[in-house]
């Protein structure tokens, strides 16, 4: 603005609007561009659900390959030290890992030392699982890397937002139809899925080539 003299002058700026305007840019950036009526990018549960899931997934498998593991290992491991001399079939159906997958998995805990298989007392056609010392040892260090990924989920939550945030996540759960303590990656019914979307594609493929 020119003032009489003829000099310009600073023209007092709204510091309210500029702060307004900043928040608004953050936002945007935050959540990014959306349409008018549907959920700014990133923001919806779902989507915030899998690229979390994702990520701690990718880390997890990269700490277990730390001790020789794959997650599966992890979670059998897991499972046979809180049911130690149950039966094999027990064990997987607890985890409800289909008998062939539970077989070969067991097979590949045995080469690598940790696991064995024993007579079962009562039943001489069935075996038993148990950990190993090295076993445990193994067991020992995975379940320290996995407290170390745990603590880094929950940095800057309180024990009680904690708490709350298990609770929503269960709810979620729930509401999917999860069950609870197993994951859905060993299940037998994400194989049976999984071998009824190849049975479906290798159908599909056919016809392709018949119209072909």
């Amino acid at each position: 603005m020119t003032g009489s003299n003829g000099k310009v002058e600073d023209v007092p700026l709204d510091d309210d609007e500029d702060d307004e305007e900043d928040d608004d840019v953050v936002g945007e950036d935050r959540a990014g561009p959306h349409a008018p009526g549907r959920p700014p990018f990133g923001q919806a549960t779902g989507f915030l659900l899998s690229s979390l899931g994702f990520e701690t997934s990718r880390r997890f498998g990269g700490l277990m390959s730390e001790v020789g593991l794959e997650p599966r290992h992890f979670a059998v491991l897991r499972a046979i030290e809180a049911m130690e001399g149950s039966a094999q079939n027990v064990v997987g159906d607890r985890l409800r890992i289909p008998g062939s997958s539970m077989v070969a998995i067991v097979d590949h805990l045995e080469q690598l030392h940790v696991v064995e298989r024993r007579l079962h007392a009562s039943d001489r056609r069935s075996r038993t699982l148990h950990l190993t010392a090295q076993g445990k040892k193994v067991l020992d260090r995975a379940v320290e890397l996995a407290m170390g990924l745990e603590s880094t989920l929950n940095a800057g939550f309180t024990a009680d937002q904690q708490q709350q945030l298990l609770a929503m996540l269960s709810r979620v759960a729930d509401n999917l139809g999860l069950a609870a303590g197993l994951h859905p990656a060993n299940s037998r019914e994400h194989h049976a899925s999984a071998h009824e979307a190849r049975s479906h594609g290798s159908a599909g493929n056919g016809d392709s080539l018949e119209r072909a």
